[in-house]
């Protein structure tokens, strides 16, 4: 599966979020600065995260951005699945029907990318910001993460 620049820049910004700011709000623009990404792009990207649930807006003059759950609740399968819609490596893996080839009632090759598919998801999924975030912070004290 490859990912796009919004699946990989909506991690990116949901983890500088997890460092710099985890308790507060944060605007688009102080994302961007930190990150390097465009803030137009950023904001395209945290629309589908609001719409999803991740994340919040928060109004007023230190107004922005803030997480709506908990870091330990938020998965890298979960943020993925905000912006690219879904962690599927090929179409059949979700819906048989999707399948165009013609040895579809006997393609083994299917087997393969649901359990590729389900592995993808499980490791996406058991991936937390929190850890995330206390490895980076065991990383820059000097220490070795897991």
């Amino acid at each position: 599966m490859k990912l796009s620049t919004k699946g990989r820049y909506a991690l990116e910004g949901l983890f500088y979020m997890a460092i710099a700011t985890p308790d507060r709000a944060v605007s688009i623009k102080e994302i961007a600065t930190g990150t390097g990404i465009s803030a137009a792009y950023l904001e395209q990207i945290f629309f589908k995260l609001k719409q999803s649930g991740i994340i919040r807006t928060v109004r007023g003059a230190r107004g922005g951005f803030i997480f709506n759950q908990p870091l330990s609740e938020i998965s890298v399968g979960q943020i993925i699945r905000a912006v690219e819609g879904s962690l599927v490596p090929v179409k059949c893996v979700e819906s048989l029907s999707a399948c165009t080839s013609r040895v579809r009632g006997t393609c083994i090759s299917r087997q393969v990318w649901v359990e590729l598919s389900d592995a993808l998801a499980r490791a996406a999924d058991s991936i937390t910001l929190d850890r995330l975030r206390t490895e980076w912070k065991t990383e820059q004290e000097g220490g070795m993460p897991r």
